[in-house]
């Protein structure tokens, strides 16, 4: 069974509507694809497979891992983020509620239908990579209410990704970061509001690890450009 995301996806890979979020979860369950959730920052994971997506839009259901302390610390949680890779494709959604049922005679795990879907293909604009050298920082969510300081991993016309060190902030698509500002050496400060589309554990040169957190311009300034030049001149 074929998928396509472009047919499902006409608010630039973020899908709202139950119609367009049923389209993707039907195929994905059609085809047994592999899912992972992120349990903690040190790598930890329960990792899956996505078998039955309610065509009454109340609840998907996926087997239960192997791993049966994974299980049950997703089954500890309210709200897990799940993520499917699929050629080049990367799909994201929240589900919540976790629950232990069977599934066709075997043991398996339901969670409530999400109401946010991302869906993200190869970026439409170039992103330009933040050397090393130079401290490229962003003051997130700056005019809402938590704000968090993140380094800036990339940056392009369409977007950037930021890397958080905090274990404990995750960032769902669709959260809107208000306010952010964008600092750059020899540069005047840049503010913009960011829309997440979606995160990953990364780890980093020196074993550490983080969470990239790829966002669109909500309301992109002319300023933007005078960022990528200093990245790209520096």
């Amino acid at each position: 069974m074929s998928i396509n995301f472009k047919q499902a996806n006409d608010s630039g890979h973020l899908l709202r509507t139950q119609s367009k979020i049923a389209r993707v979860l039907e195929a994905l369950a059609a085809r047994r694809e592999h899912v992972t959730v992120e349990l903690s920052g040190d790598g930890g994971q329960f990792s899956a497979n996505l078998v039955r997506a309610d065509p009454g839009g109340q609840f998907i259901v996926v087997t239960a891992s192997a791993d049966g302390p994974a299980n049950a610390a997703l089954l500890a949680r309210a709200r897990v983020t799940l993520v499917s890779t699929l050629d080049d494709w990367h799909i994201e959604f929240v589900a919540t509620e976790p629950s232990e049922v069977m599934h066709d005679g075997v043991p398996a795990i339901r969670l409530r239908y999400p109401e946010i879907l991302s869906v993200q293909q190869r970026r439409e604009h170039a992103r330009h990579d933040v050397p090393a050298t130079l401290s490229l920082r962003c003051v997130a969510d700056a005019g809402g209410f938590a704000p968090f300081d993140a380094r800036i991993r990339d940056v392009g016309i369409g977007g950037i990704s930021i890397l958080v060190y905090s274990p404990d902030l995750l960032l769902e698509p669709g959260t809107v970061l208000v306010g952010c500002r964008i600092e750059v050496p020899g540069v005047d400060s840049v503010t913009v509001d960011l829309e997440v589309r979606y995160s990953e554990a990364v780890t980093l040169d020196d074993g550490s690890r983080a969470r990239c957190s790829g966002c669109r311009f909500v309301n992109a300034p002319d300023e933007i450009q005078q960022v990528i030049d200093a990245v790209n001149t520096h």
